[in-house]
């Protein structure tokens, strides 16, 4: 069997190989290629930096300073967001303290 369909000539479907091609993938970008190198130091420097921090602060004899830059880190990035969002801290309320003046019923 040649592979042509009754009827059909070789000249049919050479036709059909000009409208289309098969392209090579596209080759990645730089940040494509740089980008998990780049995780992958920053990881090892954030161990060696949490290291360095346990020796000295075990020697100095008080806790780890990470975990509080961590969220000194966390609480200015927060307000950073809120900030450049234009948020505006809420006043809360409570339901359930209430004013003598504002009570309907008076204790005797």
């Amino acid at each position: 069997m040649s592979g042509t369909v009754p009827g059909q000539t070789t000249e049919g479907r050479a036709g059909l190989s000009t409208h289309f091609r098969l392209l090579p993938p596209p080759e990645p970008g730089l940040w494509e290629r740089l980008g998990p190198f780049l995780r992958g130091a920053w990881a090892v420097l954030v161990l060696l930096a949490t290291a360095l921090d346990a020796l000295v602060t075990a020697f100095v004899g008080t806790a780890p300073l990470a975990p509080r830059i961590r969220t000194v880190g966390q609480v200015l990035g927060d307000e950073f967001r809120a900030g450049r969002a234009g948020a505006v801290e809420a006043e809360v309320i409570e339901d359930d303290v209430r004013d003598d003046r504002t009570s309907s019923r008076r204790s005797a």
